[in-house]
């Protein structure tokens, strides 16, 4: 053998042998580091892909219901899903563009954006749980969705200033939404899951779900179908009288529960005025002053006092009345809203007896409803009035009230001398009978005794009868007390020409009261009056109650002859339609042909109903949105009384 080629098989040999070893060195640090990443660090680096593999996700709750006083809905929540589209993994992007556009009735351009780029998640917009599972099943993996739960109100804008609204997260923003947040928004609940490769996410044994909790479900007091019928009312009053804003409200008197909340002003888009706005109430505070001096039996209601003539000048100022009288009785001086009258017989009071009484009927202090921003209105003490304060007060002036205070007030009366406290929320279900929760009647304080209510109230039957102010919000039928207001608004610290509130307000039955109603309307263009503006939207609030309601709120005091009228007629149930005798109201007994049933169809459907409610025909709804189809036909002739089926 060569020398060269002992010398090449020996290197050839160390080559080997130091391949050898380089290989046993790196098996060594390979070993050495897998036994340093499984057994040294094992813990930390499976802490580290468990967490970056598992999720939590958070499960919302279901934001409880809002309901009326009788199980109507008015506030629910929805389960719906964002959409988004993935064009990468769609198999025929521009197919399954045109399957989305079909399905959801996309626009031309809603649908050409959805093939404008080809990677990225493309958001689709809202669905439901229907068109969820429409796309699911015809585009299959190009579209993904993500759970949300939406905020709806079947009943559209009835009562929606009271209801208040909530934000895209589902927190109460507003109204009773935010009042009632922490018992309507429930308890998140959450899922943790891992995620594969794919990103898909699967629920781990180990870890169970824990499910979201839904918030309580909320009774209001008040009633659906009353307050379409102020909404309806007001709607009309403000159109037919140029007012800029106004208010009708409805409780009972017997229990403090407000039926009905219907409050507009120019530029208080979600707030409720009649709450948080106060104004001088003028002849409205009258009867107060008769409370106070009956209470303290300082007149007699047949006591008489000398009007003047209609001019009263006293050594501060002028006190005139829209009619002259010479003189008149004590209960006169109500029954004529007598300003010289009041102005008079305020001054047999002491002031602190004046500031006591009117304290204690709940002026110049909140009510407590449960609704962010109520004002307490305002009434100075004593000690801060000057020498015309006492007259003023008498008649209305200088001091503020809400239409919530001043309604809260006349139910004291109603309800025989105790002011109760004034309540919207009627019962919690938390869908567990121990924590459920039913609010009872809140006396706040007895304010004058059952005798002296009693005779305040034959006073106000009387502003309502003949020769009364309020004679404009009467019924042959049924006995209604009040009294009219009609009073200057001051605008930044004095008052303008032809800026007034007209209002009335009164309960039903006279000798039973079951029904307070307030209405007022601010800068009406025709009438400035109480008695010629607001006390007939009054009668017509009262009337459309009577002729729709099939429950009975209002059945005592119809006299024999006024039940007479609420026969069925023979004639009416031999036609193609129901026909329903309405508690209160008179029917005249006529052939079919007295009204025109109106086209209702495309109407919202409180919208129709409160239009047939105005013609003195009942209503019966099936269904909600906009009428699709009305029973009896357009055109078809009917009496009053008669149901309308809406479907």
């Amino acid at each position: 053998m060569s020398k060269r080629r002992k010398i090449s098989k020996r290197t050839h040999g160390r080559r080997t042998q130091l391949l050898a070893a380089g290989l046993a060195v790196l098996a060594t640090a390979f070993v050495s580091r897998a036994a340093q990443l499984q057994i040294v660090q094992g813990d930390r680096w499976q802490a580290s892909v468990w967490t970056q593999t598992t999720e939590t996700v958070a499960l919302p709750a279901v934001r409880g219901a809002i309901y009326d006083r009788n199980g109507k809905a008015l506030a629910l929540s929805r389960q719906e899903y964002r959409a988004f589209f993935a064009p990468a993994q769609s198999a025929d992007t521009r197919r399954d563009a045109q399957t989305i556009a079909a399905i959801l009735d996309l626009s031309r351009s809603q649908a050409s954006r959805l093939t404008s780029r080809s990677s990225g998640w493309i958001p689709i917009g809202q669905v439901s749980v229907g068109q969820k599972d429409a796309l699911t099943h015809a585009v299959g993996p190009g579209v993904e969705f993500e759970p949300v739960l939406t905020r709806v109100y079947p009943e559209g804008g009835l009562a929606r200033s009271l209801l208040g609204t909530v934000t895209a997260e589902g927190e109460g923003r507003s109204g009773l939404e935010l009042v009632l947040d922490t018992l309507l928004r429930g308890t998140p609940g959450e899922l943790v899951g891992r995620r594969d490769a794919r990103g898909e996410l699967y629920p781990m044994p180990a870890n169970p779900e824990r499910p979201a909790l839904p918030g309580s479900d909320v009774y209001l007091t008040i009633d659906a179908d009353l307050q379409a019928i102020a909404e309806a009312a007001l709607e009309a009053a403000l159109e037919q009288t140029g007012s800029s804003g106004g208010d009708i409200l409805m409780a009972d008197p017997r229990t403090g529960e407000l039926l009905a909340v219907a409050s507009r002003r120019e530029g208080s888009a979600g707030t409720v005025p009649a709450f948080t706005s106060p104004y001088e109430p003028g002849s409205t505070l009258k009867p107060f002053l008769l409370a106070t001096l009956l209470g303290e039996d300082i007149v007699d209601l047949d006591d008489r006092v000398y009007a003047e003539g209609g001019e009263y000048r006293t050594a501060h100022r002028v006190i005139t009345d829209v009619h002259p009288y010479d003189t008149i009785t004590v209960a006169e001086v109500i029954q004529y809203s007598s300003n010289i009258g009041a102005a008079k017989l305020s001054s047999r009071i002491e002031p602190g007896m004046q500031y006591r009484y009117l304290r204690d009927f709940g002026f110049g202090t909140p009510t407590g409803v449960d609704f962010p921003g109520e004002s307490p209105g305002l009434l100075r003490r004593p000690d801060q009035w000057s020498a015309l304060s006492q007259a003023s007060l008498a008649i209305g002036y200088e001091m503020l009230t809400t239409s919530l205070q001043l309604m809260t007030a006349y139910g004291a009366l109603a309800n025989r001398g105790t002011l109760l406290k004034p309540v919207l929320v009627r019962e919690i279900r938390a869908g567990d009978e121990r924590n459920d929760r039913r609010f009872e009647v809140r006396p706040i304080r007895r304010v004058i005794d059952e005798e002296t209510a009693q005779r305040v109230s034959r006073v106000l039957e009387a502003v309502v009868g003949e020769g009364g102010t309020g004679a404009k919000a009467s019924l042959a039928t049924l006995r209604i007390a009040g009294k009219t207001g009609t009073a200057r608004i001051a605008t930044g610290g004095s008052y303008r020409d032809r800026r007034y509130a007209a209002s009335f307000v009164g309960f039903t039955p006279a000798d039973d009261p079951q029904l307070v109603i307030l209405a007022k309307l601010e800068d009406p263009q025709r009438s400035v009056y109480g008695g010629m503006t607001a006390a007939p939207v009054t009668r017509a609030v009262v009337q459309a109650i009577l002729a729709t309601r099939g429950r009975g709120l209002i059945e005592a005091d119809l006299d024999n002859h006024a039940r007479g009228h609420l026969d069925w007629d023979a004639r009416a149930t031999a036609s193609p339609y129901r026909f329903a005798a309405s508690e209160g109201v008179t029917v005249p007994r006529g052939e079919p042909g007295d009204l025109k049933v109106p086209n209702l169809r495309g109407l919202e459907m409180r919208v129709a109903a409160a239009r047939l409610h105005t013609l003195g025909l009942r209503v019966e709804l099936r269904g909600t949105g906009r009428v699709a189809r009305q029973e009896p036909a357009a055109g078809t002739r009917a009496i009053r009384g008669a149901t309308i089926l809406l479907r």
